[in-house]
């Protein structure tokens, strides 16, 4: 079948599975699915081997850890609320959280998959906090994992004929404060790495870091080697000449210009807010077919059957099926049905349209951008923790100077009327410290408050100083080899001279001896 696309034109609607599993990999998705289902862990709905592949993947393709993390997920989904998230939850505050946090969904790479952008350098995380409430906004994210699946997937998997279950991820971190980052938004940038890490993993296909100065450059390369290969090269960190690279992964006409494309979105309110790609086609088209989706690789005679979807969602996505005749999910699954009846089922616009989609937004997950929001924490921690330990050698070195005080005065018989009197003098030696640790609780809060970053004039200084001090080391170098040269060239006129000498002596000695005959 075919269904009416852009611009009036027909296009094909047969969608390739590119990119299967290999056979180690179906091995191993079967023998998960068969232990699965031995414990009743299989809901319909996630009888799909993409995903029970992403859950190997992630744990290494040991079968037994992989169920305990499928039973944890199924049990988080339940608890959550997220198979029913996308009706359920109303985000009124979206468009402050926008202007807070810019994210957005904006067009597809060349192979087809969504990209997701994030300008990390106009966070504002107390505005952000203030807009809503950490429980809201997690709700949010989890809604916008869900509407990926039950969305973009299925319309990226139908524009671009093959099977898309990956993104790709663009972050601008120009102008990033990794020292403003309250407590408040780290814990909920950690709870929200630990429900991606838990329940939507393997699902980043490549992630491109630009404007990156030099600092962050230099931390990537020391933290590379402590992440997961297999992450690492999914990550590419570039500067402020990004612009090519990212030509070369993305069509100009799908980035936007200030990331160097040549969309601007400018009737949609900027490309951030305007959500473009072939899912908003594909959700404002009367015309899309069960044909289009079944050959998805998702919608195998073994796996169509995804069970029963509401009512109200299947007439959204395809008012037209009022008019068909109603087939249930189980018969078209089921090996008894007759061929032709199944040619007749697909020929037929029917309500499993809406359930088909049901099973994508199950299927895959987004936001595995935990790496770069890791390196955040990190950064933070290491400097809390030399701030702290710059704070405790400054209260010991208060400390012993006081301390050194007290014995001086007593030592030299200066005593206080109160020691005379046998008094407490405890007050005497507190007070001090006490106003001293004022002042060093004023130094640290200036010292947090002021810009961890170098200026580029001082960046430029550093850089041209390491380059200066390569090229001593050079010239150390070729020096030590001339030294080395050098010095064996004298140990050999050494031992000439030494030679010189006892043959110098030889001859004196005979000329000595003949005199004396």
């Amino acid at each position: 079948m075919e269904m009416e696309m852009e611009g009036g034109e027909q296009a094909g609607m047969e969608v390739e599975d590119v990119g299967g599993l290999a056979p180690e990999e179906a091995r191993a998705v079967e023998e998960l699915r068969q232990a699965l289902e031995a414990r009743d862990l299989l809901p319909p709905n996630f009888d799909d081997k993409y995903i029970m592949r992403r859950f190997l993947k992630a744990r290494g393709f040991d079968i037994d850890k992989t169920i305990d993390m499928w039973s944890e997920m199924l049990k988080w989904r339940k608890e959550f609320g997220a198979d029913s998230i996308l009706k359920d939850f109303v985000f009124d505050e979206l468009e402050d959280v926008l202007l807070y946090y810019p994210h957005g969904f904006h067009g597809v790479d060349r192979d087809g998959r969504p990209i997701y952008i994030e300008i990390l350098g106009k966070v504002d995380p107390t505005k952000l906090l203030n807009a809503t409430t950490v429980e809201r906004f997690l709700k949010y994210h989890v809604q916008s994992l869900e509407r990926l699946f039950a969305e973009k997937y299925p319309a990226c998997s139908v524009a671009s004929k093959k099977h898309v279950d990956t993104i790709t991820t663009i972050l601008d971190v120009k102008g990033v404060n990794w020292m403003r980052v309250s407590k408040l938004a780290r814990e909920v940038v950690l709870h929200i790495n630990k429900i991606d890490g838990d329940n939507y993993p393997e699902i980043l296909h490549r992630m491109f870091i630009v404007n990156a100065g030099s600092g962050f450059r230099l931390l990537w390369g020391a933290l590379r080697g402590l992440i997961d290969p297999n992450t690492a090269e999914k990550i590419e960190v570039l500067g402020e000449a990004y612009q090519y690279r990212l030509l070369e992964q993305i069509d100009e006409s799908q980035l936007p210009e200030f990331l160097g494309g040549s969309c601007s979105c400018s009737g949609e309110g900027g490309c951030l807010r305007s959500n473009k790609g072939p899912w908003n086609q594909m959700m404002t088209s009367d015309n899309l077919s069960e044909s289009a989706l079944m050959e998805t690789g998702h919608l195998s005679d073994e796996n169509l059957a995804c069970q029963d979807m509401e009512p109200d969602v299947q007439m959204k996505l395809n008012p037209q099926s009022s008019g068909s005749s109603s087939i249930p999910h189980r018969m078209l699954s089921s090996p008894n049905t007759p061929v032709t009846r199944k040619e007749d089922v697909v020929t037929t616009r029917l309500t499993t349209v809406g359930s088909t989609v049901a099973c994508f937004r199950l299927c895959h997950s987004v936001w595995n951008l935990q790496l770069l929001k890791l390196l955040v924490e990190v950064i933070k921690v290491v400097f809390i923790f030399l701030w702290s330990l710059l704070s405790v050698a400054q209260l010991f070195s208060a400390l012993r100077r006081v301390a050194s005080h007290c014995i001086n005065r007593s030592s030299s018989g200066e005593h206080t009327p109160a020691m005379k009197s046998g008094g407490p003098t405890d007050q005497d030696c507190t007070a001090p410290c006490l106003e001293r640790l004022k002042r060093l609780e004023h130094m640290v809060m200036e010292l947090n408050q002021r810009s961890p970053r170098i200026p580029p004039e001082k960046e430029n200084l550093i850089e041209e100083s390491m380059r200066r001090i390569r090229s001593i080391e050079s010239e150390i170098k070729k020096t030590q080899r001339a030294l080395n040269k050098t010095s064996l060239k004298q140990l050999k006129l050494e031992q000439r001279v030494e030679n010189w000498k006892e043959s110098m002596l030889t001859s004196s000695c005979r000329f000595s001896y003949c005199s004396t005959i």
